[in-house]
C-alpha cells in the first residue's frame, strides 16, 4: 500500500488538528492565508486568533470532548472558529445553513451542544435555534442586546500564546451530520487521525508550492469535503485561500481574474453557470492563471467537461469520497492521466479500497489489485465481464471515520470485523486500474452536489391533505445534474395543482430537494410485494420530459 510520510511539528509527529495552523504559522508566518470581501488573515494571525478563541472558550467552560456548533458562512470567522474550538479540546459540529430549522435543532440536541458560535449573517436563525434547543450560550460577533456572548471579545481578549488542550490521536475532532433525508441526520465522528491523514493524502497526490498557489473556495466549509479536502489541506500546504459564500458565476470569474487563482474546485452546476457567463463575456475575464480544476459530488456529463476544459484550458479531474471517509477516497492527479467524465481515479495514499458483491460482500476486485503502488498482471482479469469488475466500494484505512454518534447498531451495520467500511456506492475498474462511478446508494440522487433521498420528500408530501400516494424519482437537470420529480395520486374528489404541491414541498424540505415537476396519476406501479416500481416511473419521466429539466422549472 502507498504510505505517505507523517509530517512533524516542532520535533513531534503531527497528531492534533489544532497544530495545523501552528505549523503553518511557523512555516509561512505573515503570508496571506485567507481573504474575504477585502478583509485578510495571515497565517500568523490565524494561529493567534484561534489560540485566543480557544483560551476564551476554555475560560467559558468548554471541556475536552464537548461538542461546539459553528453556524457560519465561508468567511474569516469560519477558520478561526473551527481551529479555535479544536484547540480548546472541543469537537466541532459544523451546521449546514441550507438545512431546515427542525433538522438543525435535532442536531444541536443530539450532539448535546451547549455552545453555538454563529455568524451575523445567520443571527436571526441562530437566535431561534438558541431558543428552541438545549443550547445555553450563543456567541455572536459584537454580541447583541440580548446579552449573548461577544465572539469578537473572545478573540481580542484571549491569550494568543495559549497552549492547545491535549487530545488523543483517536479521539473525535469533527462531527459533521448527514443530510437527514432518510430519517434523522447521523453524526459522523471524525478523529484527529482521520482528518490529518486525509489532509496528508490529498497533499501527497496534488503537491503545491505555497508561494505559487491560490485557491478560490466557494464550496461550503460546513461539508466534510470543504473541511477535509479544501480547508485543512490548503492550510497544511500554505496556500492563499480566497473565500466566497455564494456561487455567483460573474463573481467567481472576477475573483479568478483579480487574484490570479491557480486552483479551483466546484460541483458541475457551478461550472456550468461559470462557463455560460464566460462564453457570453469572454473579454471580461482572464482565467489563464488556472492550473488545476476538480469536480465532485455530482455526475458530470462528457460534453460539460469538454466545455469547462475549453474555457479554462486545463484538464478537469474528478474524485470520490464521503463524509465517512473524511472525505478521502479516490482522486486523479492534476498532473497525471486524464480520462473521461465519470472516472474518479485511484485510491489515495494510506487507503485500501476493494470492490465487493453488494449482496454478499464477497470480494470481486481486491485491494491489492487496486493499489496503484503495486505492480500487477492485468491480463488475468476479464474486463469484458462487467459484473466481475464492478461492485460496491469498501474502504479501510486511517481516514475512515470512528462511527456514528450514539448509534452503535448503525455503525456495526456498515463495518465488518476486519475494519472494512461498506459504502453502498458502486464503481467499476478499467484496464488501467482506474475507477469509474456506476451508481449511488439505493435511490439517492445528487442535486447540485447535495444528497437527496426520495423518502424524505415523500414523507413530507404525505402530510398534504389532498395526497393519497406519492413517489419521487430523479430526472435529468441541465444545471443540477439531476433533480426530484413527484408522481402523485390525489385523494378522491381532490384536485390539487402542481404549483400548490411544489410550494407545499418548498416549505418543508431544503430548496434543492423540492420536486421540479409533479405528475398526477391514478395509481403507482407496484410489484407483487406491493413495492413501488421506481424504475417504471423513471421510464415514464424519460417519456414525459424528453431531455433534461431546465432552470426555468425552479419556483
Amino acid at each position: 500500500m502507498w504510505i505517505s510520510t507523517m509530517d512533524y511539528h516542532r520535533g513531534e509527529p503531527l497528531r492534533h488538528v489544532g497544530d495545523i495552523p501552528a505549523m503553518a504559522a511557523d512555516r509561512y508566518e505573515d503570508k496571506l492565508a485567507f481573504e474575504y470581501q477585502g478583509d485578510e488573515l495571515t497565517y500568523r494571525e490565524l494561529e493567534e486568533q484561534s489560540n485566543s478563541l480557544a483560551h476564551s472558550l476554555v475560560e467559558h467552560g468548554v471541556e475536552p470532548g464537548d461538542r461546539v456548533a459553528i453556524y457560519i458562512e465561508n468567511s474569516l470567522q469560519f477558520p478561526v472558529s473551527f481551529f479555535g474550538v479544536i484547540k480548546a479540546g472541543g469537537v466541532v459540529v459544523p451546521l449546514n445553513h441550507r438545512m431546515d430549522a427542525g433538522n438543525l435543532t435535532y442536531i444541536l440536541d443530539d450532539a448535546e451542544v451547549d455552545l453555538l458560535i454563529a455568524s451575523p449573517v445567520f443571527a436571526t436563525t441562530a437566535e431561534d435555534l438558541y431558543g428552541g434547543s438545549g443550547v445555553s450560550t450563543l456567541g455572536l460577533p459584537g454580541g447583541d442586546e440580548k446579552h449573548h456572548a461577544d465572539f469578537d471579545m473572545w478573540v481580542e481578549e484571549g491569550d494568543e500564546d495559549f497552549d492547545r488542550v491535549s487530545r488523543d490521536y483517536d479521539e473525535t475532532a469533527i462531527q459533521c451530520y448527514t443530510s437527514g433525508t432518510t430519517g434523522d441526520p447521523k453524526g459522523v465522528m471524525t478523529t484527529h487521525k482521520n482528518a490529518l491523514t486525509t489532509a496528508q493524502s490529498f497533499a501527497e497526490v496534488n503537491s503545491a508550492d505555497p508561494e505559487d498557489t491560490s485557491l478560490l473556495v466557494v464550496l461550503p466549509l460546513f461539508h466534510m469535503f470543504g473541511l477535509g479536502a479544501v480547508l485543512m489541506t490548503a492550510v497544511y500546504q500554505g496556500g492563499e485561500i480566497i473565500l466566497k459564500t455564494f456561487p455567483v458565476a460573474s463573481q467567481l470569474l472576477g475573483a479568478i481574474t483579480e487574484h490570479e487563482i491557480t486552483s479551483f474546485a466546484a460541483v458541475p452546476a457551478i461550472y456550468i453557470e461559470m462557463v455560460s457567463e464566460y462564453e457570453q463575456n469572454p473579454d471580461k475575464y482572464d482565467v489563464s492563471s488556472i492550473e488545476s480544476l476538480s469536480s465532485g459530488a455530482a455526475p458530470l456529463a462528457e460534453d460539460t467537461r469538454e466545455r469547462i476544459e475549453e474555457v479554462f484550458d486545463t484538464p478537469l479531474v474528478e474524485g470520490w469520497g464521503m463524509t465517512e471517509t473524511s472525505p478521502a477516497g479516490t482522486a486523479q492527479s492534476s498532473r497525471g492521466v486524464h480520462k473521461g467524465a465519470g472516472c474518479v481515479g485511484q485510491p489515495l495514499p494510506d487507503l485500501e479500497l476493494k470492490l465487493v458483491d453488494p449482496e454478499t460482500r464477497e470480494t470481486r476486485v481486491s485491494a491489492e489489485f487496486l493499489d496503484p503502488s503495486r505492480p500487477v498482471d492485468t491480463s488475468e482479469v476479464d474486463f469484458d465481464d462487467e459484473e466481475s469488475v464492478t461492485g460496491e466500494i469498501a474502504v479501510r484505512g486511517p481516514q475512515i471515520f470512528k462511527g456514528y454518534y450514539k448509534m452503535p447498531e448503525k455503525t456495526a451495520e456498515v463495518f465488518d470485523d476486519e475494519g472494512w467500511f461498506y459504502t453502498d456506492d458502486i464503481a467499476r475498474v478499467d484496464e488501467d486500474r482506474y475507477l469509474w462511478m456506476v451508481d449511488r446508494a439505493d435511490d439517492m440522487m445528487l442535486v447540485g452536489g447535495e444528497n437527496v433521498y426520495p423518502a424524505e420528500i415523500e414523507n413530507e408530501l404525505y402530510s398534504h391533505p389532498e395526497i393519497q400516494e406519492v413517489a419521487v424519482v430523479a430526472a435529468p437537470h441541465e444545471v443540477k445534474g439531476e433533480a426530484p420529480v413527484a408522481f402523485v395520486v390525489p385523494e378522491h374528489d381532490a384536485d390539487p395543482t402542481e404549483r400548490e404541491i411544489r410550494e407545499f414541498a418548498l416549505e418543508r424540505v431544503p430548496t434543492y430537494a423540492h420536486p421540479r415537476k409533479v405528475f398526477f396519476v391514478d395509481e403507482l406501479p407496484r410489484s407483487g410485494t406491493r413495492k413501488v416500481q421506481r424504475y417504471k416511473l423513471e421510464e415514464e419521466v424519460d417519456e414525459k420530459i424528453k431531455g433534461a429539466l431546465e432552470s426555468s422549472e425552479e419556483i
